[in-house]
């Protein structure tokens, strides 16, 4: 059952991140995400205003009813501010803005935290949900049972030659996009990344940081994603990211054991300069406070660091980023700079660590 014109703020710092309680040395988090559009309708782009509402009505009335979701709820996009479509970025791992999203744009969450429809933004629809246990497939199976409650009350546009049809011409065939987000520090900084990713291009994998941009891999944090939704069924796309993600996560672990074996100076130095910087640091900007915290991840899993365990520098890897900090520490007033708040905080998170051997 939906609740009844909810507050977005109260909403959205409410709902349950997947990523507490996420134990994984490595591999962070998974999305799983479905494109599709209306049939007889054109897509989005094109799509008039009052035949918009039409869609989103009927589509989300639908969705409401998938027995998966947990009392889900619709927010207008019109009714967002900045920071709160900045929050259900950062908290979905989104790449696309809201901001071309007209006023008969909506998304659907649910109190699980873990799942968010968009409507008319982009596609007709895109349905995505959020793992961090390694479990792509029941992602997968959560993101079909939306679809397929919705397909009860609408066709969705399919063609026997090309598959789901989008707005977007690479996205035909599945509609399926898979993405894993891996901690990667020891390859990075080993400069042995490249080398490993050659082999996964050409298998159909496109790799990017955590902001899109395949160059700046920020936190030491890539993305692999399925490049291809079309001429391969949805297991095959699933079981050529596992595959990649599986390759990265042992040549991961290699690498660290090789360090950690080997007690490489330079490792111990990035390490013992990032606690310095997060325990006394009075501003930090988010990409330096994740650098710096991607080394204080890597001092734990190695056994370097005391005073904290992988759950917690997990938080606050997803916490320390901006929209969730703001919400997290209460304070939206603009004048308050908001690095200066992030040093603080993590002053505070940090200040019982130690490295020691």
């Amino acid at each position: 059952m939906s609740k009844n014109q909810p507050n977005s703020r109260s909403e959205l710092v409410s709902l349950h991140a997947p990523w507490n309680h996420n134990e994984n040395a490595i591999w962070l988090a998974s999305t799983v995400r479905l494109c599709r559009n209306i049939d007889k309708f054109k897509f989005a782009q094109k799509l008039e205003e009052e035949r918009k509402l039409q869609l989103l009505q009927l589509t989300s009335k639908a969705a409401l009813q998938a027995p998966c979701l947990v009392n889900p709820y619709m927010l207008k996009t019109e009714s967002l501010s900045p920071a709160e479509k900045e929050f259900l970025i950062e908290h979905f791992l989104l790449f696309e803005g809201f901001q071309e999203a007209g006023k008969a744009s909506a998304v659907m969450l649910d109190e699980s935290g873990e799942a968010i429809i968009l409507f008319n933004i982009k596609e007709h629809l895109q349905i995505q949900a959020t793992d961090c246990l390694g479990d792509i497939e029941s992602a997968f199976a959560k993101v079909i049972a939306i679809e397929s409650k919705i397909a009860e009350t609408v066709n969705f546009a399919f063609s026997a030659k090309f598959g789901y049809l989008t707005g977007d011409p690479l996205k035909c065939g599945t509609g399926l996009l898979v993405s894993a987000f891996l901690h990667l520090p020891a390859l990075i900084h080993q400069r042995t990344l490249a080398g490993h990713l050659e082999k996964e291009k050409m298998e159909g994998i496109f790799t990017a940081g955590l902001q899109g941009n395949p160059d700046d891999l920020v936190g030491d944090i890539l993305m692999l994603r399925n490049m291809h939704t079309i001429g391969l069924n949805e297991e095959s796309i699933i079981s050529t990211v596992r595959n990649a993600i599986l390759h990265l996560v042992v040549a991961e672990k290699d690498a660290r054991s090789k360090i950690k074996a080997s007690q490489d100076i330079v490792f111990k130095d990035h390490i013992c300069r990032a606690i310095g910087l997060l325990k006394h640091s009075y501003k930090l900007d988010a990409l330096e406070a994740l650098s710096h915290l991607s080394f204080l991840k890597l001092g734990i899993e190695l056994g370097w660091v005391k005073g904290m365990n992988t759950e917690e520098i997990n938080t606050l890897f997803f916490d320390s980023r901006r929209s969730h900090l703001i919400y997290l520490l209460h304070n939206e007033d603009s004048k308050v700079d908001i690095a200066v708040q992030r040093a603080e905080y993590l002053r505070e998170k940090t200040s019982k660590l130690q490295f020691k051997l």
